[in-house]
């Protein structure tokens, strides 16, 4: 397949242009420019035929690859994961028996030949079978026929779903992996996941292949010496866990925005079976039953040259080939050959086969992706292998070379490496790839290694406001932005956030309980924070919400702001979420949410700034860099200070005299620190000094006020390219977590009046409202001009 018209000396010249631009950078030791497309003239293993374009291989001085050297040392303990074909039926029974589910399990069935022979076995064990086909838009018209007319043969109860917005997904997935069939299997997951657990089916049953379980489920265990089959299964049901409560809340489909089935707690419920972790059976084993059995089955030929049920995956082959080097389906391939399903020369055919270049064109342009033979495309194509002098994450280094080079080739790969290979002055691009640590733009998995944390980060002890929130059992506050024109879309979004959270120490802080002493207010010796690199899948969803009326799309933002709050963990360090709100053609939204254990109302001030800043160098066509952390811009003027006798502790002082004790006062709509930097909780409110000679020195008020005046005019920058929208601006001037107090009054100003909530417990509430506490407040407050802030 030709990708790229660029000839030799064209390549060579970009090539040189990008390393000369990478050099000039003081935090670079050595690089190498990498132009991707379909690997030629790489070595192959002698014994699998894996190319040496895959990523992270050594080669033996017999030319077999270091995967085929790992399997062959660790054949027995690779195969204790798969079990006899005798266990399975039971295993599906049992699990059934005990939910009492009128199914024995879900089968995920495409019409293609693996599934289809999967369906007939299961039926032949006896086992009460449901089938689901997903419907991607690009599947095989011979392959649905297929499901239909053997379900019908079988007698199976079959259903077939799909999604508004797949096409979405396939452009998110061809982003983020280069493949489609990550996306495509994601929606699967989800809709089968959600079928399963409203129908109370135990176990759904997938045809995934031995090579590609090898890949997807066990390689990386195996990798890091893990063989213990308890140990995988574990693991691997508290990363599909992960999995789906990531993506319950970072989803942007039409499914998820339907459903009222919460993803991770179905996947509680419903396990993942692979049929051919318990049989051994071969492609043309598969091909000699179908052909034997089935009169109705079908092989399917309107489908890619390497799927036997879909089109479009020879998208994902042509992106990922032109984009990384090699096959998408090189792994999973080259393991059915380690197992002895394959020989090399047929795996060679299959990941060989035509693709029909203007079909994959035209489905290109039917998902949105740009075109990787495209001459404007060529950045998409360059990997960056650099030896930093000083750990410079890939991150900063990318932000910081790309306005020295045309937008067309700002490289998509950043992978930093301890040295580069060469061999007579030349660089060994194979060799290179044996060298990666660490690459920005993910993995096969799927994951985004942005920057390897510290191998022992230095861990502080909390403040005093931070263990009480923990004890309180922590907080969020969150808000939703109605972004201008001018704001760009998901990808600028994503820029900036990352820088974001490059910029902001507090926003990458993980919290453990590592010693003794607990948490919160019995002390909280144990606990610990330290800052990791941003590490992970960045934490930027989408949200369809086109096409939506006015009160659907405040219900579906209501719940997508209650999974994002759902996914916020302070020990994992995820602390920060965001999702942008589709609504074209009308604006694009955001809507953030940060854990109060790192940000209050100040630091989302300075949040938002960032925010506004990053979303204007990023339309100036600059780098996303906020705005340096020792000082405030010198046009905000000068703070006012807690003696001032403000708005604020004018109200404080008229509570105070209504309660008839003391009340500390926490005014929002000052800046009260001297740097730009977000910051955890503090140790203790800003009090009213005119009060500190009333009371005990050690003593704590009962009471705070805290005045958030007009949060829309504190909260939002000068000409900012955005504006607060919806009723959470209500809902963030809530009380500050952390605090302890008997009571809190909060005030805000909207339309010009100001409006106070109290917050107490129930006794405490009922109390005030007999001593007619709001009343006299207000009586008091009668004169005080409401739209002061």
């Amino acid at each position: 397949m030709t990708v790229t018209p660029l000839n030799p000396d064209q390549s060579a010249a970009v090539e040189a242009q990008v390393r000369e631009a990478v050099l000039r950078h003081s935090s670079v030791q050595d690089c190498a420019i990498v132009l991707n497309g379909p690997a030629t003239g790489a070595r192959h293993c002698v014994r699998c035929g894996i190319t040496a374009a895959y990523p992270g291989l050594t080669f033996d001085a017999d030319g077999v690859c270091s995967l085929c050297t790992h399997y062959a040392a660790h054949r027995r303990a690779v195969h204790d994961y798969f079990r006899p074909p005798e266990e399975l039926a039971p295993t599906l029974r049992a699990a059934a028996e005990a939910r009492g589910s009128a199914y024995d399990c879900l089968l995920l069935f495409s019409g293609g030949k693996d599934s289809s022979y999967v369906l007939y076995r299961l039926v032949d064990l006896g086992l009460r079978v449901m089938t689901f086909t997903f419907d991607n838009g690009f599947i095989s018209r011979t392959a649905l026929r297929n499901c239909l007319a053997i379900t019908e043969e079988l007698g199976v109860e079959h259903i077939t779903a799909t999604r508004a917005d797949q096409k979405a997904v396939f452009l998110d997935s061809l982003r983020d992996h280069k493949s489609v069939c990550n996306g495509c299997f994601r929606s699967l997951l989800d809709l089968s996941t959600e079928l399963a657990h409203t129908r109370n089916i135990p176990s759904i049953v997938t045809g995934l292949s031995r090579g590609q379980i090898m890949d997807e489920r066990l390689s990386w265990f195996h990798e890091r010496g893990v063989f213990d089959v308890a140990e995988i299964e574990e693991k691997l049901r508290l990363g599909r866990r992960a999995y789906h409560s990531a993506h319950s809340a970072h989803s942007a489909s039409a499914v998820d925005q339907a459903s009222t089935v919460d993803q991770a707690s179905a996947v509680d419920t419903v396990r993942i079976v692979d049929y051919f972790r318990y049989s051994e059976v071969t492609k043309t084993d598969i091909r000699a039953f179908l052909r034997e059995r089935s009169d109705l089955w079908s092989q399917p030929v309107d489908t890619g040259f390497c799927s036997s049920n879909c089109m479009i995956n020879d998208v994902g082959v042509y992106v990922h080939s032109a984009e990384r080097g090699y096959h998408n389906y090189e792994a999973p391939t080259r393991w059915e050959v380690r197992l002895g399903h394959l020989t090399v020369a047929e795996a060679d055919e299959e990941l060989s086969g035509p693709v029909d270049t203007a079909q994959v064109h035209r489905m290109l342009a039917t998902i949105g992706y740009p075109d990787p033979a495209d001459r404007d495309r060529i950045g998409a194509r360059l990997s960056v292998y650099y030896v930093p002098r000083d750990g410079t994450a890939p991150a900063r280094l990318a932000a910081a070379v790309a306005p020295t080079l045309p937008a067309a080739l700002r490289p998509a790969q950043w992978i930093p490496v301890d040295e580069i290979p060469r061999s007579g002055g030349v660089v060994d691009r194979w060799a290179l790839r044996s060298r990666q640590r660490a690459a920005i733009s993910g993995s096969r998995t799927g994951s985004t290694a942005i920057a390897a944390p510290e191998d022992s980060p230095r861990r502080y002890p909390l403040t005093a406001g931070q263990l009480a929130l923990l004890g309180e059992g922590g907080g969020a506050r969150a808000l939703a932005l109605t972004l201008d024109d001018t704001a760009g879309g998901p990808a600028e979004l994503k820029a900036v956030i990352l820088q974001l959270l490059l910029h902001h120490d507090a926003l990458r802080l993980r919290f453990d309980e590592s010693g003794a002493g607990g948490s919160g207010g019995s002390g909280g010796a144990g606990w610990r924070q330290y800052h990791e690199g941003v590490g992970g899948r960045l934490p930027v969803a989408t949200l369809n919400l086109r096409d939506r009326g006015e009160a659907e799309e405040a219900e579906l933002v209501d719940r997508a702001r209650a999974r994002l709050v759902a996914a916020l963990d302070p020990a994992g360090g995820r602390l920060l979420r965001a999702a942008v709100l589709d609504r074209a053609p009308r604006p694009a939204g955001l809507l953030l949410v940060v854990h109060e254990l790192v940000a209050d109302v100040e630091s989302w001030r300075v949040l938002l700034e960032d925010l506004d800043l990053g979303l204007g160098q990023l339309r100036a066509g600059g780098v996303v860099e906020p705005a340096p952390a020792g000082s405030f811009p010198s046009d905000l003027g000068t703070p006012r200070l807690p003696g001032d006798r403000s708005t604020a502790h004018r109200i404080g002082a008229y509570l105070a005299e209504v309660l008839a004790q003391p009340v500390d006062v926490l005014d929002h709509t000052v800046r009260n620190r001297t740097n730009r930097l977000i910051a955890p909780l503090p140790d203790a409110p800003l009090a009213d000094p005119r009060s500190a000679d009333t009371q005990p020195a050690d003593a704590q008020p009962a009471v705070r006020y805290e005045h958030f005046g007009d949060l829309a005019a504190v909260l939002t920058p000068d000409a900012a390219r955005w504006k607060l929208t919806g009723r959470y601006v209500e809902e963030f001037a809530r009380p500050s977590g952390g605090h302890g107090r008997a009571l809190t009054v909060t005030g805000r100003v909207h339309d010009g009046a100001l409006d106070l909530t109290w917050w107490a417990e129930p006794a405490l509430r009922a109390r005030l409202a007999e001593d007619r506490a709001a009343q006299r407040l207000d009586a008091k407050l009668r004169g005080l001009d409401a739209g002061a802030s």
